[in-house]
């Protein structure tokens, strides 16, 4: 790395620095000293002229300093953390100790670079002493506080201990009670003959043998989890009873009719594995479905299916339950709805199963693996003839059933959904419910939609725009900030910071076409200076751009593209996004906050942050890129908070969905992050810019993923150095742009890997060990050597699945 570009990076670490110190809990002064100081030698610094910078020597030093300002970052913000701060107060007070040798540290790379500046003076010991007096002071004044923190934090300790003895004692229970059900087969018959019959009857499985991840659904009697099954290392979804309401009479019941469907075994019925019946412990184990309930998938639209989806997912619930109605011993559901309808994912394809079948009638309520609980129980599935008053579940008022949940499917529309509870069975004996011939949708597509969570990328991109470096020309970017995708017209649209200008790149053009800005930096409606995002306004045919310099917003038709209109005035904007319905959403990089313009609107509506710069739920501290979701929830980049923030629409304060842990580069970290992209899962892909890497969120956890970069900064094409914008395709392809790389670079989906670990995880399934372990090397050795796909590999690969299969 040349002098320039390293002078660069500590001109961003002191910045970085700059804004940590504004808002540390303690030792304010010994800290602002720092900053002054690191800000100090870096005014020397650029003061340098380039022939100074080219000295050989110089490159050594600058890099020792950089490291040496890269560990006082580190240092500082331990102050600013709000969940660790007063520990470090409390362990070492002032900290003297540690200012007096990044001081240190700091003189000595300064006499080391040669700056020609007076150091005894700016490193002037009184200064450093009156500092550790002051914030010695402002320690003792903040007693109280540090003492309420440390006795929250204890109380959290104790908290996380007991819940660990509860697992304990659990599992000890659990332990002692398979022992004596041993001890009592050997030693006293009657009871011996009672445990075999249960044990014939279905698996036991002990309560050690299973682990609770995730509470997926919720009901009356009982709650379900996503778990694992330890022996055979096996996803399962765990129904749990609460304990009181069990009884002799439900518990016989509950083994009479896992008996019975543990003699089932029928491609779209769900599997059984067993029960566990302990004393304080009284569990279904049943097989996981990944997506929940078709219920689910529809109301919050996890998935967008096709007319061929939906064909597929009809068919293999009548199969399921046809199966049901022609045992020897035919089988009535009783209780078919949208809610009982369980799908996974199956590579490509979808694998419904029927789930609940007889189990109602015992406890009253579902083992469905669903978030929801709908106000009126099964009535809009009930057939008109089970509300007279000698009305019997039949085969006929199953099919009933069924009908319904075909509609529910064809629509994506909720059956009875705007009529009162107690008028359903009215309607259900004399409505008819609305024929609708297009599947209910809410908006635009989004090319995310085509994304699932196993999807991976190839590690190495390709460069599509700027591969000729830094400059000014038509094949070269200068600090490239935003990025739009445009899969209709197969261009992507860059906003060219450094350049002033947005630049359209046609996919595989080695040249790009300046669009705005062709005349110069300036504040002309022929100008820009230092855009740092754009949009396509579809309904208008024109580019929205974040103007940022000129502090405006405008709108440039792509047909007639000589002059701007600027639509939004004084207005420090980051970041740009558009909705459905085609309103207008900027980030505000100085106000700390998030406005929604509607078409006409001159002022417009504050929808996240708006209560000052802070790191508190309600607010923000320089936002920077943002999307909005179907719902019109708004994600945002809180940059200098190190987060992620999702606003629901009309909420007063935002929830962390990425991050929140404070800055750094741990999985559960991020540093400084800029675009933000959401799917259609919720998942947030992120560009987590001082990290040099891309990371995704998944909806509700709690530490992240890395899906390319993280590498180490730097110019390889798997590396980055500081990326800014991200974009998707309608294939699914990721483009990032590479900021100190005057790039943007594409990620293809790694067709090859995503087939070979699919294949992997196919064998596992049909119990074919060899194979799975030989699909697996395969997927390890593209991910080890990044072989480009070739439609040979693929072709190869397909025809040993077809193969597979048929054996």
């Amino acid at each position: 790395m040349d002098s320039v570009t390293i002078l660069k990076n500590v001109c961003q670490t002191a910045l970085t620095i700059r804004e940590i110190v504004k808002d540390v809990k303690a030792n304010q002064q010994q800290c602002k000293r720092l900053s002054q100081r690191i800000d100090a030698i870096n005014s020397a610094l650029k003061a340098m002229t380039d022939k100074d910078l080219q000295r050989n020597e110089l490159q050594k030093s600058l890099n020792n300093y950089w490291r040496c300002i890269e560990y006082c970052c580190g240092f500082v913000t331990q102050f600013r953390d709000e969940k660790s701060w007063f520990s470090k107060i409390f362990d070492k007070q002032n900290d003297k100790e540690k200012f007096q040798e990044f001081n240190r540290r700091l003189t000595e790379c300064a006499t080391d670079l040669n700056l020609g500046i007076n150091l005894k003076q700016i490193f002037d010991r009184k200064l450093d002493m009156s500092d550790q007096a002051t914030d010695l002071d402002v320690i003792k004044s903040k007693r109280d506080e540090v003492a309420k923190l440390m006795t929250q934090k204890q109380h959290e300790e104790l908290r996380f201990m007991e819940r660990m003895e509860q697992n304990t004692n659990q599992l000890h229970n659990s332990f002692k009670h398979t022992l004596e059900q041993c001890i009592l087969k050997r030693s006293e018959p009657l009871k011996a003959q009672t445990i075999a019959e249960e044990e014939h009857a279905f698996l036991h499985i002990p309560y050690y043998d299973l682990v609770l991840e995730k509470r997926i659904g919720q009901g009356e009697f009982a709650d379900v989890y996503r778990g694992k099954w330890l022996p055979y290392d096996h996803k399962v979804a765990i129904k749990v009873f609460r304990i009181q309401y069990i009884d002799e009479t439900v518990k016989r019941g509950i083994v009479n009719e896992i008996s019975i469907m543990q003699r089932i075994h029928y491609d779209h019925v769900l599997n059984i594995y067993g029960a566990c019946m302990e004393p304080d412990k009284y569990a279904l184990i049943v097989e996981y479905m990944s997506l929940g309930s078709l219920y689910d998938i529809l109301r919050r639209q996890v998935k967008q299916f096709s007319w061929s989806d939906r064909y597929s997912i009809a068919t293999q619930m009548v199969k399921g339950v046809n199966y049901l109605h022609n045992l020897p011993k035919p089988i009535i559901h009783r209780d078919i709805k949208s809610l009982n309808i369980l799908i996974t994912e199956q590579g490509k394809d979808f694998l419904v199963k029927v789930a609940d079948f007889g189990l109602a009638k015992i406890c009253h309520e579902t083992s469905r693996q669903s978030s929801y609980a709908p106000l009126v129980g099964a009535l809009p599935w009930k057939a008109p003839e089970l509300f007279t008053i000698h009305g019997n579940h039949t085969k006929a008022s199953d099919v009933y059933a069924m009908g319904v949940v075909l509609w529910e499917l064809a629509t994506g529309c909720e059956p009875y959904a705007n009529t009162d509870v107690s008028m359903i069975s009215t309607d259900a004996a004399c409505v008819e419910l609305e024929i609708i011939t297009s599947p209910h949708t809410t908006g635009q597509s989004s090319p995310v939609n085509h994304i699932n969570i196993n999807i991976k990328w190839k590690q190495h991109g390709i460069t599509i725009a700027g591969e000729n470096g830094y400059g000014n020309q038509l094949s070269q970017l200068s600090r490239p900030q935003g990025i739009y995708v445009d899969d209709d017209h197969q261009t992507i649209y860059i906003a060219d910071f450094g350049n002033d200008r947005i630049v359209e790149w046609k996919y595989g053009a080695k040249n790009g076409q300046v669009v705005v800005g062709r005349n110069g930096k300036g504040n002309r409606n022929d100008q820009l200076h230092w855009p740092t995002d754009v949009i396509v306004e579809k309904i208008n045919d024109s580019l929205i751009i974040c103007d940022y310099k000129n502090r405006r917003v405008v709108r440039w038709s792509r047909q007639n593209g000589d002059n701007g209109e600027t639509i939004i005035s004084d207005i420090d904007c980051y970041g740009l996004t558009i909705d459905k319905n085609s309103d207008l959403y900027v980030s505000d990089y100085v106000k700390n906050e998030v406005r929604r313009w509607k078409q006409g609107e001159k002022e417009g509506t504050i929808v996240a942050g708006g209560n000052g710069k802070g790191k508190h739920l309600n607010q923000l501290h320089c936002p920077t890129h943002i999307f909005v979701d179907k719902d019109h929830s708004i994600y945002v980049s809180d940059s200098f908070n190190n987060r992620v923030m999702k606003w629901m629409k009309g909420a007063k304060e935002g929830i962390v969905v990425a991050s929140g842990k404070g800055e750094g580069n741990s999985l559960t970290q991020l540093s400084y992050p800029w675009g933000v992209v959401v799917d259609h899962l919720g998942n947030v892909y992120v560009a987590d810019s001082n990290n040099h890497r891309i990371m995704r969120w998944c909806e509700g956890s709690c530490e992240g993923s890395i899906v390319v970069g993280g590498n180490e900064e730097g110019e390889q094409p798997n590396q980055f150095n500081y990326p800014r914008g991200l974009s998707f395709d309608v294939q699914g392809n990721l483009y990032v742009v590479d900021y100190w790389n005057h790039r943007i670079q594409k990620f293809d989906i790694d067709s090859e890997l995503n087939l070979y670990e699919d294949l992997g995880k196919l064998a596992s399934h049909m119990n074919d060990y060899d194979m799975s372990k030989q699909w697996r090397q395969k997927s390890l050795v593209v991910k080890e050597q990044n072989q480009l796909t070739t439609n040979s590999n693929i072709g190869e690969a397909k025809n040993l699945m077809g193969k597979f299969i048929e054996r």
